[in-house]
């Protein structure tokens, strides 16, 4: 039962990592996601009151032609995720080009985003706290405790079932064999009597 509820756990988390790995070496210039959508740690308080530091938001893929003011974009700076609200859209050389603010900033952000930086749009997903857990998993501590020791207890789990289960095949065996031994006396002894007879 163990083993099960192990795997149900652990199955989908290491399908969701190596889905993200490869994601981030098939493009590494692009946030890693699964499914279209990209989970990113709130590391600072420029967007508070709409998420706050710590929180995990989900992005989600979006087309950055169709984008518009009031959108909540995340997009890349010197590979840096920044997520900030849309304030002004313009066009230039026929691309929109969008200015962003943090909505807990002062002023707006200083460099215009162009559509090629753009990660994705924010989907209204906000998880409290899980992007304190999410930075936590990434660090070599968190994956020790949190992947590496689960499997293996899995392994330590399976490697207990086995030999309990083959304990008791032993021994199964063993009476089967003493049952077996003395049918043949009995059958020995019978042979012996009906020769004397």
């Amino acid at each position: 039962m163990i083993n099960i509820l192990l795997c149900v756990i652990l199955v989908p988390v290491i399908f969701i990592n190596v889905t993200v790995i490869m994601n981030s070496y098939i493009h590494p210039n692009e946030i890693p996601g699964v499914f279209g959508m990209k989970p990113i740690a709130v590391l600072s308080g420029s967007m508070e009151d709409t998420f706050m530091t710590g929180d995990l938001i989900l992005i989600k893929e979006t087309d950055p032609f169709s984008l518009r003011k009031g959108d909540v974009i995340c997009y890349l700076v010197s590979d840096q995720a920044v997520t900030h609200r849309i304030v002004d859209v313009k066009e230039e050389k026929g691309k929109p080009v969008y200015t962003t603010k943090g909505d807990a900033n002062n002023a707006n952000d200083q460099d215009p985003v162009k559509p090629e930086q753009i990660q994705g749009i924010w989907s209204g997903i906000r998880l409290n706290g899980m992007g304190n857990f999410v930075v936590f998993l990434s660090s070599t501590t968190g994956m020790i405790l949190f992947i590496l020791c689960p499997i293996l207890i899995l392994i330590a789990f399976d490697i207990l079932r086995r030999w309990r289960s083959d304990k008791v095949q032993k021994s199964k065996t063993a009476e089967l064999e003493a049952e077996l031994e003395a049918l043949k006396a009995e059958k020995k002894a019978l042979s012996e009597r009906s020769d004397k007879d």
